[in-house]
């Protein structure tokens, strides 16, 4: 017998038109492996070259803030969390990622996330430029350069800090078309 919250997520996903949906630990292994058939699908979509570099970049760039940032751990040290591409009404793409945080980091998270999408792209270009020359900022486990790239690859944002039982869960939405 099927069950019905199985199919209700087909369902789901049937209708949001998704392309791809991970959710669990993800590792740099894991994300190499997932890699090739995500960038086939956005290949084979009928969108451009170009939109479908960015969708992959979005995506391979939410998948390492899980991978490197994700407060919910699974026993063999993997972040935790859910990554997800759809095709919108027009056409376009949304990249979804969610994933828990550290509550101490919070507030940078948001001021960073509201900062970048008051930019423009000519502002994002300079940011970026200067991140490069001044390094990663503190605590930061790679680059610094993630949310820089994607907001410069994304039409727009939204994200959300949701809190929850088990602490604060990090919703993020980037828009390509």
């Amino acid at each position: 017998m099927i069950n019905d919250e199985t199919l209700e997520l087909h369902k789901f996903m049937q209708a949001r038109r998704t392309l791809f949906c991970y959710s669990g630990p993800l590792s740099e292994d894991l994300l190499t492996q997932i890699s090739n058939p995500v960038r086939q699908q956005l290949s084979e979509s009928d969108s451009d070259e170009g939109v479908a570099k960015r969708v992959f970049g979005v995506f391979v760039e939410q998948a390492q803030n899980i991978i490197r940032y994700a407060t919910l751990r699974a026993d063999t040290g993997e972040g935790v969390g859910t990554i997800a591409i759809s095709v919108t009404e027009d056409d376009g793409f949304l990249i979804e990622a969610v994933n828990a945080i550290d509550s101490e980091k919070r507030t940078a998270l948001e001021s960073t996330l509201l900062e970048l999408s008051m930019k423009d792209a000519k502002e994002l270009r300079k940011m970026y430029k200067d991140r490069l020359r001044s390094g990663p900022p503190e605590g930061s486990k790679g680059a610094g350069l993630g949310f820089i790239e994607m907001a410069r690859r994304v039409q727009r944002f939204e994200f959300e800090i949701a809190d929850t039982e088990n602490g604060p869960v990090f919703v993020y939405r980037g828009y390509v078309s």
